[in-house]
C-alpha cells in the first residue's frame, strides 16, 4: 500500500511561536534576529486587515511559515519571513506558503509581493526567481555593515 504525503497551510495560531522559534535556531539564526522574526509574527497575526501569517505542515509536523503585510497606500505586499524546517525543504512546502500569501494579496486588490533577502543567500534567490520574483535593486549594508540586501518583486498582471 502507497502511502501519501499531505501539505496543508493555514493561519497562524499563538501556539506555533515555540515551533517558529525551533526552526530559527535549528538555522542558525542568531538570537537578535529570532526576536525580531517572533515580535513580527506576533504584530501580522494581530493585524487581521493587512496582515498574514501563515503555517504549513507536512505529514502533520510543523514545516514552516510566512509572514505577509500589505500596505494600502500603494498595494503593494512585503514578505517579512519565509522559513522552511530544514528536513522538510524540496517537498513544495516554501512555494505553497507563497502561493496562500500571494492568494491573501491579490484579495486585499494588491498589485505585487516584494521580498528582500541576503545577497548571500543564493537558494533564497534562486526560489524566489522559480516563482516568478525579479531581482529589482541591491540594499548596500542592509543587513550589516558587510552585508548587502537584495529585494524581488513580483507584479501581477491587471491589478
Amino acid at each position: 500500500m502507497e502511502s501519501r504525503s499531505t501539505l496543508t497551510v493555514a493561519r497562524f495560531e499563538d501556539h506555533y511561536y515555540e515551533s517558529i522559534a525551533g526552526i530559527l535556531e535549528r538555522i542558525g539564526w542568531e538570537r537578535q534576529y529570532i526576536d525580531g522574526q517572533l515580535a513580527a509574527v506576533r504584530a501580522f497575526a494581530t493585524d487581521t486587515v493587512d496582515s498574514r501569517v501563515f503555517v504549513a505542515h507536512y505529514n502533520e509536523v510543523f514545516s514552516g511559515y510566512i509572514s505577509v503585510q500589505f500596505y494600502q497606500w500603494n498595494r503593494l505586499s512585503q514578505i517579512h519571513g519565509l522559513v522552511v524546517d530544514p528536513s522538510m525543504r524540496h517537498k513544495g512546502i516554501a512555494s505553497s506558503l507563497v502561493n496562500e500569501a500571494e492568494t491573501f494579496v491579490i484579495a486585499r486588490g494588491g498589485r505585487g509581493v516584494y521580498v528582500d533577502t541576503p545577497v548571500t543567500n543564493t537558494g533564497a534567490r534562486a526560489f524566489y526567481m522559480s516563482q516568478g520574483y525579479q531581482q529589482d535593486y541591491i540594499m548596500t549594508a542592509y543587513y550589516d555593515v558587510d552585508l548587502d540586501g537584495v529585494t524581488y518583486l513580483k507584479l501581477f498582471p491587471d491589478r
